[in-house]
């Protein structure tokens, strides 16, 4: 009974620790997907508005997709209807541009555009919503390092876990490996027992792991999450258990490998 709960326990040590990783790995694989989609929709959304004196065909900046012609007949139909005293054909009214952008820029990499653009003598105005851009580019920055954090400190204890467990390994096969070695045993066989383990754990911890991962999902505030965001978000799971499975088994494998090594 005794070495029957030691051997669960030996098990349950590399399938924790594996699932730890394997929950990282895919959860920092979906905020980044989360986090450029959301990015990607920013950039559609936002824009810089410019006033002109002249036309504008071409702005040669590195942060400059593209520029449009702002139609404000309306806007000065409504404005003519209010001051009906003033003679608006005597007065030479600006051009409005609206700037798209290649990608969401920095508050540093914004304000120097503005710059840029006031360089520009017959740019007179240039309207960036600086406020709300930082606000957007400050939270998905903090989105981001929270990502990065909880995938790192998941990943050093999980191998922390799987150090342990190593240690563990190594008591437990060291005499046996050695017998077989005297007998010439090949390296293969002499860890086959280490090896099937080590394999049975990553299919467990692979298993546990898609089932935490379909139900996280499926769950409503992941669902209500992606709603509020407003943006289009399939995930390929065939793709993702297929590249868990495979990690999961490597350092399974590549643990197995170094215990047998190491029993020499």
């Amino acid at each position: 009974m005794n070495s029957l709960n030691r051997s669960i326990s030996n098990h349950i040590t590399l399938i924790l620790a594996l699932i730890s990783i394997l929950l990282s790995i895919f959860l920092f694989n979906v905020f980044n997907q989360i986090l450029q989609r959301y990015e990607k929709t920013i950039i559609d959304n936002y824009s810089i508005v410019i006033v002109s004196t002249k036309p504008i065909k071409l702005i040669n900046l590195p942060l400059v997709k593209s520029i449009h012609e702002l139609d404000i007949k309306k806007q000065i139909q409504k404005i003519k209807k209010k001051y009906k005293n003033i003679d608006f054909s005597k007065i030479s009214l600006p051009l409005f541009y609206k700037i798209k952008l290649s990608k969401l820029p920095t508050p540093s990499e914004l304000k120097q555009l503005e710059k840029d653009l006031l360089k520009y003598k017959f740019i007179k105005r240039v309207m960036t919503h600086s406020s709300a851009q930082t606000k957007i580019y400050n939270l998905l920055m903090l989105i981001n390092l929270i990502t990065k954090t909880f995938m790192i400190i998941s990943g050093i204890l999980g191998f922390l876990l799987i150090i342990k467990q190593l240690e563990v390994w190594k008591l437990l096969h060291s005499e046996r490996m050695y017998i077989m070695e005297l007998f010439g045993a090949p390296f293969w066989f002499k860890g086959a027992t280490l090896f099937k383990i080590a394999f049975i754990d990553a299919l467990i911890s692979n298993i546990i792991t898609a089932i935490i991962i379909i139900f996280i999902i499926n769950s409503d505030l992941f669902t209500s999450v992606i709603s509020e965001l407003n943006i289009n978000f399939d995930i390929n799971l065939f793709y993702q258990f297929g590249l868990l499975f495979f990690i999961s088994t490597t350092i399974s494998l590549v643990s197995s490998i170094i215990v047998v090594v190491w029993s020499k």
